[in-house]
């Protein structure tokens, strides 16, 4: 297990600047993700104990569950406490925050539990190759708050430290074929796309004093600088590994 963030560890830093790279892309976009994650971790933690039978059992992938469980639950409880000091200059969520909480109630009222399985064990996939991608760069990110570069890291190893548990669990339950998986996927990619595309520019824009003409500029000059890294990089082909049908988590670590 790895060690936990402490409740004592205090947010005391100031977050109205750029605090990643000097760059004001680069902190959107981490806002932008720590902001969305409570819901998110929200989710898994309701689906996973949902599937888990009453009483808990002792076998050891109810005990990996209630582990996991535990993990989001710290997970959730350190991004709120960053979050509120970055809602004390925002005022207010993104937008497409609205959007993806609404949707993830949606689809708690209205799906089935194995549905609801197989969304979380993509999402969780989804935040695994992507803590790899963090940890594989996590050397070259230059972050002045203290509390967000522990946050980031602690979450990125715990991430991938649990993250075929879901997906365990949902093959347990007679798990469906490829095409259910490349469509909870594809879900991923579009709504997740959609959140950052319109949450990001929006934070930027604060950022920036409120001014248009800064945030284009900002946002030019972050593609133009990183063009060759985003296409280079991008870990496609790793996302779209949990359609194969012989995929199994374990594979990112092994990889």
């Amino acid at each position: 297990m790895n060690k936990r963030m402490p409740i004592s560890f205090k947010v005391d830093d100031d977050l109205t600047g750029n605090w990643c790279n000097d760059d004001g892309v680069t902190t959107s976009q981490m806002e932008a993700i720590s902001l969305i994650t409570p819901i998110l971790e929200n989710f898994f933690m309701r689906t996973v104990a949902d599937a888990l039978p009453r009483p808990y059992q002792s076998d050891e992938l109810s005990q990996r569950c209630l582990s996991f469980i535990r993990e989001e639950a710290n997970h959730s409880r350190v991004h709120r406490a960053f979050n509120k000091q970055l809602l004390n200059h925002m005022e207010r969520y993104p937008p497409g925050y609205a959007m993806i909480e609404s949707l993830l109630n949606y689809i708690r009222n209205n799906f089935s539990l194995s549905s609801k399985l197989l969304l979380a064990a993509a999402l969780e996939h989804f935040a695994a190759v992507m803590s790899q991608v963090y940890m594989q760069r996590e050397q070259t990110l230059d972050i002045s708050s203290e509390y967000a570069r522990e946050m980031f890291a602690m979450h990125a190893r715990e991430e991938l430290g649990h993250c075929s548990v879901v997906f365990d669990l949902w093959f347990s339950r007679k798990a469906g074929g490829c095409l259910r998986r490349l469509i909870a996927i594809l879900s991923i990619l579009l709504v997740g796309g959609i959140y950052l595309s319109v949450a990001l520019p929006w934070i930027l824009y604060r950022k920036n004093g409120r001014s248009l003409s800064a945030t284009f500029k900002s946002l030019g000059r972050s593609i133009r600088n990183n063009w060759r890294d985003i296409k280079t990089s991008t870990p496609v082909s790793a996302i779209f590994a949990f359609v194969r049908r012989d995929y199994h988590p374990d594979s990112l670590l092994e990889g």
